[in-house]
């Protein structure tokens, strides 16, 4: 039996942890995407995830709102150096949005392998496959 699924809500996001060690975070289209918003969702994924180290999805709406500043801040060196992210997998919508986060993680590497994917489906097999690696 899976434990049951634990939320956090920020004013841009909505955070679950879907199973064990998997956190869906999902951008909602009333959302924004600075600096200020991924540093508290970044604060939500950790309370999320228990302190245990989790592979991420991050799902960005087609019309999400993107703080041109933002691009200029590596948002995930923290959880990086502390290892807590496993793997991370971006769902983009547009090609636009696919070739600036390729772009982003190209110039902003990280200790966990990070990967873009046009569909939620794919993005979490892959997932999985990593989570599988890990055991």
């Amino acid at each position: 039996m899976s434990p049951p699924s634990r939320s956090v809500s920020t004013d841009t996001a909505d955070i679950t942890l879907v199973a064990p060690r998997l956190i869906e975070q999902r951008f909602r289209d009333d959302g924004h995407y600075g600096t200020t918003a991924i540093e508290r969702n970044r604060l939500a994924r950790k309370k999320v995830s228990g302190g245990m180290p989790c592979a991420v999805m991050i799902v960005i709406p087609t019309e999400l709102p993107v703080d041109p500043t933002a691009a200029n801040v590596d948002h995930f060196r923290t959880e990086s150096t502390e290892r807590c992210i496993i793997a991370l997998a971006i769902v983009t919508q547009t090609a636009a949005q696919s070739a600036a986060t390729k772009f982003y993680f190209r110039y902003y590497a990280q200790a966990f392998e990070v990967r873009v994917f046009d569909g939620e489906d794919e993005a979490r097999e892959w997932l999985g496959e990593v989570l599988a690696r890990e055991q």
